[in-house]
């Protein structure tokens, strides 16, 4: 409709017509091979060659919307091509509900992988943003008083009958000083599980390519980044709430950015020595704001938790060195010293 609009007579519309597909644009194509972690949508077998296939046929559709856009191996995509008598069709209405499934288990694929990879011995969350994470619970209609750990806490004092943390005393280095804090761990640790366990997560520790990540991922999405994680002190305070620091996951032209209490570390071994410096970190956020500009990609984000690297969950090493903060300073002198102070 909108050729003739153009000026165009009716024999160029119909050349044109009759010509070659176009390219499907990267926007689209990345969208749909990142939701559906590229295996076929029917199948779902790894490892095999792919093709995107228009499921409303492009010479009559001429669309390239992720809508209508099906990750098919070769035989799915023959399949999709033929009209057999004596073997189910894969019809356009059978395609969207099997590309509307498998698109709705990856969701959850790398939330179950975290978890997983959380919960074997030596694992330890250093940190979590309590009051984002009970938020997050919330949302979900999670019934904290429900979790296994609930009692515990509730009849040391640590949680209300409706299972929300109480205020603690501020005159403290870290939160979980104290001979409760085991238990307060091991009661927040089960909340956060259980939000995991009903939220979408996306692991992009192995997939920091700025073209890629402005096309798939968006404000409010939940990702998790594992690898040097910098830390700032913006804050001399060393004891109660206030004593923040800002912190970085920067590789390939990618800057992860958030902000932490370090009075919510969980131990004396993270509050003293793990969230200091540059470390080897996982990191649970949430995207606030996503920048691409001067060739960068700046991704905001909330916090929800942070710890030890977790095994199998990233294996790309990103051998260039990380971008500068600005043009004349480097990582080491951006670590080096206290930014402005932050008031508590």
């Amino acid at each position: 409709d909108e050729l003739p609009r153009l000026g165009l007579s009716a024999r160029q519309i119909a050349g044109l017509r009759r010509g070659g597909r176009a390219d499907i644009p990267f926007a689209p194509l990345a969208r749909v091979l990142w939701k559906n972690r590229s295996p076929c949508c029917v199948c779902r077998k790894a490892g095999q060659a792919i093709i995107v296939h228009h499921i409303s046929p492009w010479a009559t559709s001429r669309d390239h919307s992720d809508a209508n856009l099906a990750v098919l191996c070769l035989e799915h995509h023959a399949r999709a091509h033929s009209r057999g008598d004596l073997e189910q069709n894969l019809t356009p209405r059978r395609l969207r509900d099997s590309k509307d499934r498998w698109e709705q288990e990856v969701c959850q694929l790398d939330a179950r992988a975290i978890l997983e990879a959380s919960r074997l011995s030596g694992h330890h969350w250093w940190w979590f943003n309590h009051q984002r994470l009970f938020e997050r619970a919330a949302a979900l209609g999670v019934r904290l008083t429900a979790l296994s750990r609930f009692r515990a806490a509730r009849l040391r004092g640590l949680v209300n009958d409706d299972g929300e943390l109480e205020n603690p005393g501020h005159h403290t280095p870290y939160r979980y000083q104290g001979g409760d804090g085991n238990v307060l761990y091991a009661y927040v640790r089960e909340v956060l599980e259980t939000v995991l366990a009903s939220a979408a997560v996306y692991n992009i520790s192995d997939d920091l390519d700025r073209g890629l990540l402005a096309n798939v991922v968006k404000p409010g999405d939940l990702i998790l980044v594992q690898g040097r994680h910098l830390f700032k002190q913006r804050a001399r305070l060393t004891a109660g709430p206030g004593q923040i620091a800002e912190v970085r996951r920067q590789a390939n032209r990618v800057r992860v950015s958030f902000t932490v209490d370090r009075w919510e570390a969980v131990s004396a071994s993270a509050w003293a020595s793990w969230m200091q410096g540059g470390k080897s970190a996982s990191s649970i956020v949430r995207i606030v704001d996503s920048t691409l500009a001067d060739g960068h990609l700046h991704l905001a984000c909330t916090g929800l938790t942070m710890g030890f690297a977790l095994e199998g969950l990233s294996n790309r090493s990103y051998v260039f060195p990380t971008w500068p903060v600005d043009d004349e300073i480097d990582e080491d002198d951006w670590l080096d010293g206290f930014g402005d102070e932050v008031p508590a």
